[in-house]
């Protein structure tokens, strides 16, 4: 493959779409299926001049395709892709691109190769980095024996680093990586919840504000966004829980972060105003 013109899409989310118009900038073809999706994505889609297709046509057409969907959508999504494919005759190079465990990748290589048609090509990968702008371009991390296949792709969307032959590199340094960004606004909100909880929340803010005053204008800025998004990081926690444990390390912390976020997500208002109306909200939810 010395040149990718058509590039197949699945997920339109935040990142999904500004990927897509990211490759379209770049003057790539991008091609996605939209059944069963909202409104607002439909309409964001068309306005960014995505093709919406069938998911035949999008592997008839595609050279590659990028999986861009909440890890608990991977495998049903990649099986799908994998079986459609022996009905098309078509190969697959397929790029999948979420946030899951090196086991998962690996059982998800292993269906995919065993379904797809001949001569398919599954590429583990993982985004670090929020959604491309027209200054920002996130980091797409690839691995596997195929990753060679795509990593010269130049594009506005994302630099491509290229870890090496092993397949799971790109989900392992995500789950890292996660644990780190996503895992200490879980923790951060734990203690603030906990404080609630024990009556001293202004106190602890207090004291935040004199010791740790740049932690708490991060959490200022951050956390009240999480109801927005906390419904798609719940398992990817499980996820990367799985993968503590699978390295034989405990994974408690993660599978609390799992349940800090199932709680965030049900906050009905999605529009949170400061830290005090959202410990308000998940005192509320975690009784």
């Amino acid at each position: 493959m010395n040149r990718i013109n058509t590039i197949g899409l699945i997920g339109m989310g935040n990142m999904g779409l500004s990927v897509g118009i990211a490759l379209l900038n770049s003057g790539i073809e991008v091609l996605t299926n939209l059944d069963g999706r909202s409104q607002t994505t439909i309409k964001n889609t068309n306005t960014n001049n995505i093709t919406n297709v069938t998911l035949s046509d999008l592997i008839n057409r595609s050279d590659i395709i990028l999986s861009i969907i909440p890890p608990s959508s991977s495998v049903e999504v990649a099986n799908n892709l994998s079986k459609l494919s022996q009905l098309t005759l078509k190969p697959i190079t397929y790029v999948e691109c979420n946030a899951i465990s090196p086991d998962t990748t690996k059982f998800i290589e292993k269906s995919f190769i065993a379904t797809a048609f001949k001569n398919s090509k599954y590429i583990d990968g993982s985004i670090i980095g929020t959604a491309p702008t027209d200054t920002y371009k996130p980091k797409l991390y690839i691995s596997g024996k195929y990753a060679n296949k795509i990593e010269f792709l130049k594009s506005k969307a994302f630099q491509i680093i290229n870890l090496g032959d092993k397949l799971e590199a790109a989900s392992s340094i995500k789950m890292c990586y996660a644990s780190l960004t996503k895992g200490t606004s879980a923790l951060w909100i734990s203690l603030l919840l906990l404080s609630k909880k024990l009556n001293i929340f202004d106190e602890l803010i207090e004291e935040l504000d004199h010791s740790q005053k740049d932690t708490l204008i991060k959490m200022k800025n951050q956390l009240p966004k999480l109801p927005l998004k906390s419904g798609r990081w719940i398992a990817e926690m499980q996820e990367i829980a799985s993968t503590y444990v699978s390295q034989s390390l405990n994974s408690g912390s993660f599978d609390n972060s799992a349940y800090i976020y199932s709680l965030v997500s049900l906050i009905e208002s999605k529009e949170i105003k400061d830290l005090s109306n959202l410990m308000n909200e998940l005192n509320i939810n975690s009784k």
